[in-house]
């Protein structure tokens, strides 16, 4: 009897042996799915924040294409006089209190700002100018708005706090 106890003592160890290697492989598998899933949940989050950016620009682009063709420097020389245009300065990236003071010493005024939630392109910073209209270096009546669009951040919880995406989350 004690034979046969001490061989199934060295089966069940051997088994257990097997079994601890398994288990080891397998939460390596699982760290590099975490690891895995992590980097798609943040590029996908970057994606997404690229495909709002790029839709509202294309709808800015859109609303915005009549206004350039009229705002070009205009010459009334029936009348003798000239009605030039002020040229747009580039208040992206500027904080909203610079971008209002550059746009008045360009002769403009800041019209509506409205907020952007969202993933950024590198160099933009939370609560800088995102977008302009009208676009930099377009020209504008004097005295004419602008409109700003500051980024805020987003209502989106990264998975973990780890996550390059954090800084722009509501997470606290």
């Amino acid at each position: 009897m004690k034979v046969q106890l001490e061989q199934r003592l060295t089966e069940l160890r051997a088994e257990y042996e097997s079994g601890q290697k398994i288990l080891k492989d397998i939460e390596l598998k699982l760290a590099e799915l975490e690891d895995r899933k992590k980097s798609l949940s943040e590029t996908l989050l970057r994606i997404s924040g690229a495909i709002d950016l790029l839709e509202e620009v294309l709808e800015g682009k859109e609303g915005t294409q009549e206004p350039e063709t009229r705002t070009g420097p205009e010459t009334g020389e029936e009348s003798g006089t000239v009605t030039e245009g002020v040229e747009v300065p580039d208040v992206i990236r500027q904080p909203p209190e610079k971008a209002v003071k550059i746009l008045e010493e360009a002769g403009l005024i800041a019209g509506e700002i409205v907020e952007q939630k969202g993933v950024f392109p590198i160099g933009v910073t939370i609560g800088g100018v995102i977008r302009q209209e009208p676009r930099p270096g377009t020209k504008s009546p004097a005295g004419s708005a602008v409109k700003l669009v500051i980024a805020v951040k987003g209502k989106f919880v990264p998975p973990d706090k780890d996550s390059l995406c954090d800084p722009f989350s509501d997470r606290i």
